[in-house]
């Protein structure tokens, strides 16, 4: 399934509804998730620490997901440090297509090779769709969470589909 993705700015008209968004099967809402720390703690970090972007994802105008990446400057790569897609627009193929949208963009925006991002040991959806991408273990852990690299000249898109990033806005 197809979706009009976007990576938006995040501003005085959405901030809210940023913070608002969860990974929380229960949506409630805490400063550590799951598997995730919460977007207002990723804002929060984006502000005191150089090198971050932030932008919320919105599907057919309705935001549905969050991103923060960047140069990590103390460990001298680029990050994917945060992506997640609200509870209760998971399993409609918005993570994938959110995932190809932003390694796209970080490719653009900083010339980067190589991404890195960390997840927790036990989340095997994540995991999965990292894999499909082309992301590998380094056999490394960062606070606790396993980390993975991806090639951005090897990305492999889940069932062969034809890059469309391309055809997809960032704002």
């Amino acid at each position: 399934m197809s979706h009009r993705l976007r990576l938006i700015n995040i501003n005085k008209k959405n901030w809210e509804t940023v913070l608002e968004l969860t990974t929380n099967e229960n949506e409630s809402h805490t400063l550590d998730e799951q598997f995730i720390y919460s977007n207002a703690w990723s804002i929060v970090q984006s502000e005191f620490e150089n090198g971050w972007t932030i932008k919320a994802i919105e599907a057919d105008e309705t935001i549905i997901g969050f991103t923060m990446y960047g140069y990590d400057e103390a460990r001298k790569l680029y990050e994917l440090c945060s992506f997640m897609i609200d509870s209760r627009y998971q399993h409609h193929g918005y993570g994938t297509e959110a995932l190809e949208l932003i390694l796209r963009e970080m490719e653009r925006k900083y010339g980067c090779r190589e991404v890195y991002l960390s997840t927790a040991p036990n989340n095997d959806r994540a995991k999965h769709l990292y894999e499909e991408f082309g992301f590998h273990p380094t056999g490394e852990q960062w606070n606790g969470e396993d980390v993975y690299r991806c090639a951005l000249s090897t990305i492999s898109l889940p069932n062969n589909r034809p890059r469309k990033a391309d055809l997809l806005g960032v704002v």
